[in-house]
């Protein structure tokens, strides 16, 4: 009985899965001139995820990419602000493995401001 208890406990663990979160922040996107004025819009936030039979998908740029674009089509920004990536590495089985990417931030639009002319 002891032993079915273990091999179910086991089995239900198993099926589960084991996760593995990463996480990072970063202040803002990209570089912005000196003479933007950005104007926040509002908090977004998007994931993207991939699954792959026997071994783990390795995230890359394509990934983040997709899943800051589809945060900043939310709000119809062109950076973002304050933002943080999560990574979660999910395995089931030891035969299925499910990579996401999650972002979430500030979406902002940045404008070029406009230099005053001394008139002469």
């Amino acid at each position: 009985m002891f032993i079915r208890t273990i091999l179910a406990v086991g089995l239900v663990l198993a099926l589960e899965g084991c996760t593995t979160v990463l996480g990072t922040n970063i202040a803002t996107d990209s570089v912005v001139p000196p003479t933007a004025d950005i104007q926040p819009l509002g908090k977004v936030q998007a994931a993207v995820s991939s699954g792959q039979f026997l071994w783990a998908r390795e995230t890359d740029k394509q990934m983040y990419d997709e899943a800051k674009r589809a945060a900043l089509k939310q709000k119809g920004g062109d950076l973002l602000i304050n933002a943080k990536i999560t990574t979660t590495l999910t395995s089931y089985l030891a035969l299925y493995y499910k990579t996401e990417v999650a972002i979430d931030g500030t979406a902002a639009k940045s404008c070029l401001k406009r230099r005053e002319q001394d008139s002469r």
